[in-house]
């Protein structure tokens, strides 16, 4: 049976959607072909008809997540540029933290990225290219090294809040909370 363009595109995105759902909540590591098919409602063959592999449809799958978020995040409703106060009320939310599917695959993918294939690799460095240009921009800073600083500390806190969040639900907010003081003690220099 021949499929359309228009189904082919849609078979496409419900496979990325996957993928970054499931990669995001997983690992990369942590989840088969098998199970982004069964995901999406398609079968293998659908997979290889528009990835080559699944380090391909890692690699695309970072990207269409990171897009997809960070525009949700570096934009107002009104098309704005966002200031800190909105990547600091996404990027160190206890909802986003409580649910791996949700945030950024920034986050997600922080330790697992370096034993991917080189595709994931440039796909996460080019993520992390523009989070960086963004929270820059909403420090209103030209100083890269601020921003990197303020990224990493985004990551690093979100990380540590999910790792120990089950034994001490407590130090896992304050870990947020402790990480966004210091992020806006950096913004005012």
């Amino acid at each position: 049976m021949k499929v359309t363009k228009e189904q082919a595109e849609l078979n496409r995105q419900a496979l990325l959607d996957a993928a970054a759902r499931l990669f995001k909540q997983h690992g990369i590591d942590g989840v088969g072909v098998a199970d982004i098919c069964k995901a999406a409602g398609l079968t293998h063959g659908a997979l290889y008809k528009h990835f080559n592999d699944k380090q391909d449809l890692a690699a695309q799958a970072f990207a269409h997540s990171f897009r997809t978020g960070f525009d949700k995040v570096s934009r107002t409703s009104r098309g704005e540029a966002a200031g800190l106060t909105r990547y600091l009320d996404r990027y160190l939310s206890a909802r986003v933290r409580d649910d791996f599917s949700a945030g950024c695959p920034v986050v997600a993918s922080a330790c697992e990225t370096g034993r991917q294939s080189e595709a994931v690799s440039k796909s996460y460095t080019a993520g992390f290219l523009e989070l960086r240009y963004g929270v820059q921009a909403a420090l209103g800073d030209d100083d890269s090294a601020q921003a990197t600083l303020a990224v990493a500390a985004l990551i690093g806190a979100m990380a540590l809040s999910r790792g120990v969040l089950k034994a001490d639900a407590a130090l896992a907010d304050e870990v947020l909370k402790d990480v966004r003081a210091g992020i806006e003690r950096l913004a005012r220099g």
